[in-house]
């Protein structure tokens, strides 16, 4: 061989086969841009600080890694199908497998310089375009700077030099260990009739009802957390088993059915999909996948930063909010009394005090069991917030009067769970009412919010019995846990920077005085407005930027793999198209049956997408509400939005490739 002969050889042959090769290189180019800006944004020194900006971009950039490796590896092996017929021919001229190896090795390295100089273009070009991006999303647009990112170039070398040698040993694996015969045949093996397999098919429907019964049943925010990705992996492996096994068990059912199968259009229709779906069904469960998560990551993203604001005014109605617990009655209005004489240039206004008891238990019937001990005791799933009648209306302006024995409750679960009559530790007390209003001036956690009651009893004697009973469960080491606690809301004027700074005085001034009244630090917690807006603001649109970021890949591998599905049937019903014309069937006839089994096999992994969707809604309301979202008829929009864009979205693509499909089917005719 001449010398370079392999070089030339191999670019020839990238050019023959640009109709393949190029989406195959705009693929590879956009994902490695994509990684690179990844890679960029994490790495800007203006998120030091930053820590869940930090994190989120850490992980997408891991998301899209693995992403890049089973997107090119499936395109890799449709390409390589394309071409066995081209290699069983090299072999059949003399040429010997190492030599075409060596020509595989070429086009590889090619292919890696190419997908490297545009990933590196493209990227460096759209960095700048992403930073403004995440900078309006995530309000630090003072904090980061526009460079090259050094690492992240390297890294990406990396990634994508592993990527593209596994991808090399993989198709020189094939080469060595196929035979000239069955390359040229290659073309023809998919015509083998598929056979059942039961075991997945059941398997598949398993795993997926396990899935969906999961997030059906799931009633609280804290098991969804836990639950989320057992039930998604669940669905995930359930899915590619359904499209895989289940399709073609369900379509030879049809065939075993005579009085169906034995019709004109079923005829085909079943023969045609019972082939389409052994060569598409990893294609078809992938598209499913994929379509699935952009809905999700989209709907509940925009919802939470279309919610953001009524979410910052639910759980900080007031500019600052502090919790105190302290068994020493003396010590809230001491800090009180020390912060305003100490701080007389700031306003306190709209102030709200609450004074309570709060208590972990657990739930056996009529009786609230308290655990003796610390383990168990955190591990109690009901919350209890006990308070005098005289508090609650100076919390609220509502009277209320009640007997010794009597308790008049707020239902955070708003489903009035508690028993009529209930006992805890030493006391014993009947519900005569249930109160429509809460005494807490900002919103509790969404996880305690779940199984949470405001208990009021008639007095602060009352009170101080159920705490000294509490008192005795744990005492001198739980000391803090049985404390009463204060908790105390208001508003200042100046600008939001000044009431930052305030905050700061604040938690100087309480951690002086904890120190000074030996009060435990794990006693008391400070928040305000404006750091937590702030906080609210740059995890929820972090979780946007992540969103739209991986939703544009994900589409791109949709579009991807529908495009080379779309070639791969063109080619392969370009020869059913003759055949069925020779046993009968006119033209149009032909036509008419192969559009409808693509137009079944193209929309069935959308209509399962939005199966799971639905399935899954009830669930991601729970996981949102641990995000502080409660506006169900929100997400229910963004959902329903996000549905019909992504489906029009999909019908263009399929309009597009369908021309390309019809293309081929034609000029083979």
């Amino acid at each position: 061989m001449r010398k370079g002969f392999y070089m030339r050889f191999a670019a020839q042959n990238l050019q023959k086969n640009s109709k393949f090769y190029i989406p195959y290189l705009i693929a590879s180019s956009l994902t490695a841009s994509m990684f690179y800006i990844m890679c960029f944004l994490e790495n800007n020194p203006g998120l030091e600080k930053h820590s869940a900006q930090k994190w989120m971009l850490h992980f997408g950039a891991i998301i899209i890694g693995i992403f890049a490796v089973i997107l090119l590896l499936y395109i890799n092996s449709f390409l390589m199908k394309r071409r066995q017929k081209e290699i069983g021919l090299y072999n059949v001229l003399g040429m010997e497998k190492q030599h075409i190896c060596r020509i595989f090795g070429w086009e590889t390295l090619y292919s890696y310089f190419i997908t490297m100089a545009c990933g590196f273009g493209v990227g460096i070009l759209l960095s700048k375009l992403f930073l403004l991006l995440l900078c309006k999303l995530t309000n630090v647009t003072h904090a980061l700077s526009f460079y090259i990112s050094g690492k992240g170039m390297g890294i990406t070398l990396l990634l994508f030099a592993g990527i593209f040698l596994l991808l090399l040993v993989l198709n020189q694996f094939k080469i060595h260990f196929s035979h000239p015969v069955e390359l040229l045949r290659g073309g023809n093996v998919g015509e083998k009739e598929p056979k059942s397999n039961w075991f997945l098919a059941i398997l598949g429907l398993g795993l997926t009802g396990t899935g969906y019964y999961i997030a059906l049943t799931t009633t609280s925010a804290v098991a969804a957390i836990k639950s989320f990705f057992i039930a998604v992996l669940l669905v995930i492996v359930g899915t590619y088993f359904l499209f895989i096994a289940g399709t073609i068990v369900l379509l030879k059912l049809l065939r075993k059915n005579k009085k169906f199968y034995y019709k004109t259009n079923h005829f085909t229709a079943v023969s045609g999909l019972l082939y389409r779906m052994k060569q598409n069904a990893t294609g078809l469960a992938s598209i499913c996948v994929l379509a699935t998560m952009v809905i999700v990551m989209i709907s509940s993203t925009v919802s939470l930063n279309m919610n953001v604001n009524k979410i910052i005014n639910q759980t900080y109605p007031h500019d600052y909010s502090i919790d105190i617990q302290s068994t020493n009655p003396k010590f809230f209005q001491n800090f009180l009394k020390s912060l305003k004489e100490k701080n007389t240039n700031h306003t306190f206004k709209n102030e709200h005090t609450t004074r309570y008891l709060s208590i972990q238990a657990n739930e056996k019937g009529n009786n609230l069991e308290v655990p003796n001990q610390m383990e168990q005791y955190f591990n109690c799933k009901t919350y209890l917030f006990f308070l005098s009648a005289e508090d609650y209306t100076a919390s609220t302006g509502i009277r209320l009067s009640l007997q010794d024995n009597e308790t008049a409750v707020f239902d955070f679960t708003k489903k009035n769970r508690l028993p009529d009559t209930f006992s805890i530790l030493d006391s014993s007390f009947k519900q005569t009412a249930a109160l429509k209003t809460s005494p807490f001036a900002s919103n509790i956690s969404p996880t305690v919010m779940e199984n949470a009651h405001v208990i009021v009893v008639k007095n602060h004697q009352i009170l101080n019995k159920l705490q000294k009973e509490f008192q005795e469960i744990f005492g001198k080491s739980g000391n803090y846990l049985s404390a009463l606690s204060y908790s105390y809301s208001f508003d200042t004027d100046g600008t939001d920077a000044e009431k930052v700074s305030f905050l700061k005085t604040i938690q100087m001034e309480l951690s002086k005085e904890c120190k000074a009244s030996a009060v435990n630090s794990n006693g008391y917690s400070i928040s305000s407005r404006q750091d937590g807006e702030k906080g609210f603001r740059n995890t929820y649109g972090g979780m946007l930027f992540l969103g739209l970021f991986l939703s544009i890949l994900f589409l791109m591998a949709t579009v991807l793999i529908i495009y080379y599905k779309q070639i791969s049937e063109g080619y392969d019903d370009a020869k059913r198209f003759q055949i069925m014309q020779k046993v009968g069937m006119s033209q149009t006839e032909v036509k008419k049956s192969i559009h409808s089994q693509v137009l079944i096999v193209f929309f069935l992994p959308l209509a399962v997408a939005v199966l799971h969707m639905i399935v899954a809604f009830p669930y991601m309301t729970k996981l949102l509400r641990a995000m502080y979202l409660t506006d169900i008829p929100l997400f229910t929009l963004c959902t329903v939005c996000t549905v019909a864009i992504f489906a029009l979205v999909y019908v263009i693509v399929y309009a597009l490739t369908t021309h390309t499909y019809y293309k081929i089917v034609s000029s083979a005719n």
